[in-house]
């Protein structure tokens, strides 16, 4: 797994969010517009796993921010989606670390360390009771990730 800087992976907003719609970015390789839309407004990060494109945005909404995580192929279609969000609550996205071969720590919002485990080929996720609260989904039963969450344990 490789981050990849803005040079190499970027995007570029081209609708903003309505009462119904999220926002929509335009994905850019090399600087290049490709025929590849995902939800977000502000680019956060890309990962390169295998042949996929583990890509964080958010939605620049500032008193109830989302953070959307999209999996593209290697003709950066999307696969897999998913957004954490949570009422009321803002977001700030930090990377913390990546795990060969298949594990991306981040922060997001809450006192809560946030990962994702990549997986080559869509496994069998069971909606609703996988994942913890504030990772939404549209229903499917196969995913090529899973989301999950562990408090950050305070200083006594």
């Amino acid at each position: 797994m490789k981050l990849l800087d803005q040079k190499e992976f970027s995007t570029k907003l081209v609708s903003e969010s309505t009462e119904t719609e999220s926002p929509k970015s335009q994905v850019l390789v090399n600087g290049e517009a490709v025929d590849s839309f995902i939800d977000g407004a502000t680019f956060e990060a890309c990962i390169k796993y295998e042949e996929f494109y583990l890509v964080f945005t958010t939605n620049d909404c500032p008193y109830e921010e989302s953070l959307n995580i999209s999996l593209l192929d290697y003709q950066y279609h999307v696969l897999d989606h998913a957004v954490l969000v949570w009422p009321y609550a803002t977001g700030k996205f930090r990377l913390l670390d990546i795990v060969q071969p298949n594990l991306v720590t981040f922060e997001f919002f809450g006192e809560t360390t946030w990962k994702v485990d990549l997986y080559p080929h869509k496994r069998f996720i069971i909606p609703f009771f996988s994942e913890p609260s504030g990772v939404w989904r549209k229903f499917k039963l196969g995913h090529y990730f899973k989301v999950s969450g562990k408090p950050i344990p305070q200083n006594a």
